[in-house]
C-alpha cells in the first residue's frame, strides 16, 4: 500500500472543527502575509516529518499511517466524550496525552531535538578525539567489546576530527522518540491540574494556528512550561469550545465567558502561532491578526540550544522561548 507523505503535524480532523460552511478555513500566512480560504488537507502538513529514513531502504511511514493515525482516532472521540458533559477520568488522559502529542509533534520541536544531539555529538566527538592517546584507548576498547577492528589509525582520526572535516548529524530517531516520551510526561502533568471548559458566546469563537497549544506566564513573566506556577494553558477543541488549564489542583468545570475573553484568547494563539493563523471567518481572523500584531512572522526561535561551559565540562540547555501575550482585567489571563 503506498504511505502517505503529507504529514500533518495539527491533524485534519481537529482542523475540521474549525471550519466554515464550506468545510474550508481561512488561513493567514505570516511568513508571505496573505489570506486564503483552504481545506484542511492543505494546512500545516510536511512531507515525510515522521518518516524513518533507513540505509539503502524505502522511507518507513508507519508512524504517520499508524501511529498518528491511531492517537488522531481516539483524541478525537476523547474531545467529544468530553464536550458530552460526562466524561470519564480516561476522557481526560486522552484529551491530556492527545495535548502532549500536539505540542511536540511540530516541525519547531524536530528542529530542536535535531540541534541538540547534533551539538551533544559533537562534542562528544571532539572529547573523544582530544588527542591521539585517548582515540587509541577507544578504538582498542571497541575492538575488544565488538571483536571488528578499525582499519583507520588514531592518528587520522584525530585529525579529521579536528580539521572539521567529519560532521556528525543527529538521524529522525531522537526527535520521534522525544515526541512520544515528552507527550507523556506532559499528559501527567495536565491531568493534576484544574480543568476549565471554556464555551464561547454565541456569534464568535476561537481560532487556531499551526501551534495550537498555548502557554501565558503570569504578567511580568518571562518563564514559559505547563508546570510554571500561574501559568494558563490553552487549547482550542472546537471553534465554541476551549480547554483552559490552571495551576495544580485536579477540579474538573464547565463555563461561559465572555467576547472580550474570547478576544483576548484569540490573540494569544495568533501571537503563539509560528506560521499559519486559521479560522472560518476571514473578518475574525483579520481582526485577531492585526489587533494581535501578528502580521508578520516570529522571528525569535520556538526553541533555543545553548552550551553551557563549566569547569568540569560542559551541558546544554533547552529554553522555550516566550512570545507575546495578552491579558484581561486584573492582568489575568481569562
Amino acid at each position: 500500500m503506498s504511505q502517505p507523505r503529507k504529514h500533518h503535524y495539527v491533524p485534519v480532523f481537529y482542523q475540521k472543527q474549525f471550519t466554515n460552511a464550506k468545510g474550508l478555513l481561512w488561513a493567514y500566512d505570516r511568513r508571505l502575509g496573505t489570506y486564503k480560504e483552504l481545506p484542511p488537507s492543505n494546512l500545516c502538513f510536511k512531507k515525510d516529518l515522521y518518516a524513518l529514513k533507513p540505509e539503502n531502504a524505502p522511507r518507513d511511514r508507519r508512524i504517520e499511517s499508524k501511529i498518528m493515525r491511531y492517537i488522531d482516532g481516539v483524541g478525537s472521540s476523547a474531545i467529544r466524550g468530553l464536550l458530552s458533559g460526562q466524561p470519564t477520568r480516561e476522557t481526560f488522559e486522552t484529551v491530556a496525552y492527545f495535548m502532549g502529542v500536539q505540542f511536540n509533534r511540530l516541525p519547531s520541536f524536530g528542529a530542536m531535538v535535531s540541534e541538540l544531539y547534533t551539538k551533544a555529538g559533537t562534542a562528544v566527538m571532539r572529547m573523544m578525539a582530544s588527542d591521539v592517546g585517548r582515540m587509541q584507548s577507544i578504538i582498542e576498547r571497541y575492538t575488544e567489546n565488538t571483536g571488528e577492528s578499525i582499519d583507520v589509525s588514531a592518528k587520522s582520526i584525530v585529525e579529521a576530527v579536528q580539521g572539521n572535516e567529519i560532521e556528525f548529524v543527529a538521524t529522525e530517531w531522537p526527535f520521534l522518540e522525544n515526541l512520544f516520551t515528552q507527550a507523556e510526561n506532559i499528559m501527567k502533568v495536565i491531568m493534576a491540574l484544574d480543568w476549565q471548559i471554556l464555551k464561547a458566546p454565541w456569534g464568535t469563537g476561537f481560532i487556531i494556528s499551526g501551534s495550537p497549544v498555548v502557554i501565558v506566564p503570569p504578567k511580568g513573566t518571562n518563564t514559559v512550561g505547563f508546570g510554571v506556577s500561574g501559568a494558563v494553558k490553552y487549547f482550542p477543541l472546537t471553534y465554541s469550545w476551549c480547554v483552559r488549564l490552571g495551576d495544580p489542583g485536579g477540579s474538573r468545570k464547565y463555563r461561559r465567558i465572555g467576547k472580550d475573553a474570547v478576544r483576548i484568547i484569540n490573540y494569544n494563539i495568533a501571537a503563539n502561532s509560528e506560521r499559519f493563523v486559521m479560522g472560518p471567518e476571514k473578518a475574525q481572523l483579520a481582526s485577531v491578526v492585526a489587533h494581535s500584531e501578528s502580521e508578520q512572522e516570529q522571528t525569535t526561535p520556538r526553541w533555543v540550544v545553548e552550551t553551557k561551559e563549566h569547569k568540569d565540562g560542559g551541558s546544554m540547555q533547552v529554553t522555550l522561548q516566550p512570545r507575546r501575550y495578552f491579558y484581561g482585567r486584573g492582568f489575568q489571563a481569562p
